[in-house]
């Protein structure tokens, strides 16, 4: 069984990368440099991180029952 939530969030995350890597100029989509892949990938990697809200702190004490 598939969790719909967890999926929702697995296809927003990956169309998020798929649109920072769009966004990415031309001269960074076609580099031939090696490891210009890796180098790609960290950066939409640390965009997204960067975008994403703070955890939410735990409170001591917090029950989800």
């Amino acid at each position: 069984m598939i969790d719909r939530r967890l999926l929702g969030h697995w296809q927003r995350e990956r169309a998020a990368r798929e649109r920072l890597r769009a966004s990415l100029p031309p001269s960074w989509r076609n580099d031939a440099r090696p490891k210009m892949d890796e180098v790609r990938e960290l950066y939409v990697e640390g965009i997204l991180k960067m975008w994403s809200p703070p955890p939410k702190p735990i409170a001591i004490g917090d029950d989800d029952r």
